[in-house]
């Protein structure tokens, strides 16, 4: 049975939709925003109200029940009118997913609904200073259980609205005696109080609307009801984690994807208006081959994520059957797509040539599409992740 691509007219309307409120509220605001450097939380409020923010949440608690691919149909729109704001506002409730996915009913219930109306942000802490993107080592953040209480310390960096977060679902290690480091760790539910200190890093190289921070749990005390998903997940955050990065390697192969077309179709329109030597630039073969060959690897990004969307679905609902799969599938999305996205900027800045590296979308957008190779994990890392599972753990045993 051949594959079908066409989207049902009920995806097509919400394709649409989304389209259209992000070219009236987004792209209009963007430049003014990134200027100003704040969380725009005036837009992340209007998304929503039109249901954009923890769209795959059940609606029990405020989200739309959506599927993954459903999900990314509208990231995709949203990020492609003005990528580094889109993705502030769609960051907004980074780590959440991890409460909704892994959560207590009560957990759930205390902060989804306040995020999916945009009262509040929240953060995914994983990094730490020492270790970057290894985060199965011994954790440097740890939780020490006094009576009742356990007793986190610890400092995690470069953090997403580290200083606009309410809560921070954060990895501690709670296990210092196993023999593997990741099967001491643990996923924590921490509330913002006084002892948890952020300080935002000012001189970013860009995406200045989503707030990063270096954040510090000084003698923070939580129980174990604040443990992500109850007391029977002590010491196994890391596993948690991992299912969640699997959604977020995805999503950034999406949003690569939707800054890479945004760009190209820029390249494209230009190359019809400008002229040199006597003609339209588009007429210069050298140039026009870089475009098709541009538009083709995007084309070949925007087909491994709509397999990695759906890869991911199939993972929620039959790890056993579709867990490894989904890890490879999802870390190849994020590295293709974040390098296709630095690509795509690069090749429409060449052809703006100055008009591009002055006072245009296109240099926040470059500036924005480097951090895609950073976040969730640097494309080294992604890397080794499918060697792994294409070679076998023995065989890359040292990576």
């Amino acid at each position: 049975m051949p594959l079908d691509f066409e989207l049902t007219e009920e995806q097509k309307l919400m394709q649409q939709t989304a389209r259209e409120f992000a070219l009236k509220e987004i792209r209009p605001k963007a430049k003014e925003i990134e200027e100003k450097g704040e969380f725009p939380w005036d837009l992340y409020r209007k998304c929503a109200a039109q249901g954009y923010i923890g769209m795959t949440w059940p609606e029990e608690y405020g989200g739309q029940g959506l599927n993954m691919f459903d999900a990314m149909l509208v990231v995709y729109e949203l990020v492609k009118a003005d990528p580094p704001v889109a993705t502030a506002i769609l960051a907004g409730t980074f780590g959440a997913d991890m409460i909704a996915e892994a959560g207590t009913h009560e957990q759930k219930s205390k902060w989804l609904p306040k995020l999916a109306k945009g009262e509040i942000t929240s953060a995914g802490c994983f990094t730490e200073p020492a270790g970057g993107s290894d985060i199965s080592r011994f954790l440097d953040t740890r939780a020490e259980k006094i009576g009742d209480n356990w007793v986190i310390n610890g400092t995690k960096q470069f953090i997403t609205n580290g200083t606009t977060a309410s809560v921070f679902v954060t990895l501690v290690q709670t296990d210092m005696k196993v023999d593997r480091p990741y099967r001491g760790q643990t996923e924590f539910v921490i509330e913002k109080t006084p002892n948890v200190e952020a300080r935002k890093y000012e001189d970013k190289m860009g995406w200045f609307a989503s707030p990063t921070a270096e954040v510090r749990f000084n003698d923070v005390r939580v129980t174990d009801d604040d443990i992500l998903g109850g007391p029977s997940n002590l010491n196994r955050g890391f596993y948690i984690g991992m299912m969640f990065l699997d959604s977020t390697r995805t999503a950034i192969g999406w949003q690569s994807a939707a800054v890479a077309e945004a760009a190209l179709e820029q390249a494209v329109s230009y190359c019809s208006e400008r002229e040199a030597f006597g003609r339209k630039i588009g007429g210069f073969q050298a140039l026009a081959f870089r475009i098709v060959e541009m538009a083709t690897q995007i084309e070949m990004l925007k087909s491994l994520c709509y397999r990695a969307a759906w890869m991911v679905q199939k993972a929620r609902e039959n790890p056993a059957l579709y867990g490894e799969e989904s890890v490879k599938i999802a870390s190849m999305a994020k590295w293709f797509g974040a390098k296709t996205a630095v690509q795509a900027c690069d090749l429409a800045i060449d052809i703006y040539a100055g008009y591009g590296y002055v006072e245009s979308d296109l240099e926040r957008w470059y500036r924005f599409a480097k951090s895609l190779e950073i976040v969730e994990g640097t494309k080294e890392v992604q890397k080794n992740v499918i060697a792994r599972l294409l070679l076998g753990r023995e065989l890359t045993r040292t990576f």
